[in-house]
């Protein structure tokens, strides 16, 4: 059953909880999500009602979003008052409130005082793709809508039409994160395309110059010049890896590096399920030492010394 057709079951049973808490990766699905079900609430079959939605003039419905880093008390504090009037239009008030991780420490604490005494009639939603960050009184005090994640090729496909990204570089990108947001920041502040061409001349060289890749490192680093690209460089190295033991396992269909195959079918031959079991094993000890501080040369001098043993 899908998410939505979950929460209009709960609505027709007449069983709203007053603050649902929707996480996933797939923020476009969840955001389509909330309005359906705010629509649903606050309109039934009435299409102008639910034009007023979309169009965000309803005065029962408040989305909350912003395009900085974070969601000021401020905005909070105003919704809230909102909140805190009766309905007039509908029977219900229905908030949404987009990337609530986002909020201020203060924010979070309004909005908690809120979800404990909540105005009859008043529906929350609050969606996170980071909802590790939020407080828990606030989770329990929600009901949880998980999505399923995102399917890679669903997001590389979204990524080159709506967002202007080529495919490898969309390709690059999935390995290490399904929210929009977040890559096309990184496409529009970085060169992905030379860290991507440098990061697959490593793996490469891991492989048949092992030596060379030691030497490698200074340039690979040039491009991976901070803890973000350098996490993002090693989530395409394990994809690099992990795509030659699917094309080895006859699951070429869910290569990342699209364009190589080929090439990964030649090589992947060559080497035994043990020996990559073993690389990825590398890349994933290198990639909780980066998370842990550690310098990010020696973790990749470790990758290739111990790929070399």
């Amino acid at each position: 059953m899908k998410e939505i057709d979950q929460l209009l079951k709960a609505y027709a049973n007449e069983k709203l909880s007053h603050a649902y808490l929707f996480e996933g990766d797939d923020l476009e699905t969840m955001i389509e999500t909330a309005e359906a079900f705010a629509m649903n609430i606050l309109c039934q079959d009435n299409d102008q009602c639910k034009t007023k939605i979309e169009a965000r003039n309803h005065p029962d419905f408040h989305y909350v979003k912003t395009d900085e880093t974070t969601i000021k008390k401020e905005r909070i504090e105003q919704l809230v008052h909102h909140m805190n009037q009766l309905p007039i239009e509908s029977d219900y008030k229905v908030y949404i409130i987009q990337d609530f991780e986002r909020l201020t420490v203060q924010g979070e604490n309004s909005i908690l005082k809120f979800l404990e005494e909540p105005p009859s009639n008043t529906i929350a939603i609050l969606i996170s793709s980071k909802p590790e960050q939020i407080l828990d009184t606030i989770h329990s005090r929600c009901q949880h809508v998980y999505f399923k994640p995102m399917h890679r090729h669903t997001f590389i496909e979204r990524l080159v039409a709506h967002e202007e990204v080529s495919k490898p570089v969309a390709e690059l990108l999935s390995t290490y994160t399904t929210q929009f947001e977040e890559a096309r920041q990184l496409n529009e502040e970085y060169d992905l395309t030379q860290l991507r061409k440098q990061l697959l001349q490593w793996c490469e060289r891991l492989l048949k110059q092992r030596e060379m890749a030691l030497i490698g490192i200074v340039e690979l680093l040039k491009h991976a010049k901070n803890r973000r690209l350098q996490l993002l460089a090693l989530a395409g190295i394990n994809a690099y890896f992990q795509d030659m033991m699917y094309v080895k396992s006859g699951m070429t269909s869910r290569i990342t590096f699209s364009e190589l195959q080929s090439y990964y079918e030649s090589r992947a031959q060559q080497l035994s399920y043990r020996h990559l079991t073993y690389i990825i094993e590398q890349i994933t000890e290198a990639h909780k030492k980066l998370n842990q501080n550690v310098n990010p040369t020696l973790v990749f001098e470790q990758i290739a010394i111990k790929v070399k043993g």
